[in-house]
């Protein structure tokens, strides 16, 4: 899975999979993400900028690019 996550200053496109009080929940090339603070429906296409990978978990934090 290492080779599929992003890394901190990718810009890439995920799409929504849920929308959260505090942000949204986005996967990109089936690895989950964060983007906190955007309030977007799901199955909304996002462009990003990953701002922290957890490679141990297998997950990313990104903001709107």
């Amino acid at each position: 899975m290492d080779d599929q996550l992003p890394r901190v200053g990718d810009t890439i496109t995920a799409t929504v999979t849920k929308a959260l009080p505090f942000g949204v929940l986005v996967e990109c090339a089936d690895v989950p993400g964060l983007v906190r603070g955007t309030h977007e429906a799901p199955d909304a296409r996002l462009t990003l900028r990953v701002v922290e990978v957890d490679d141990a978990q297998g997950r990313f934090a990104a903001e709107l690019a």
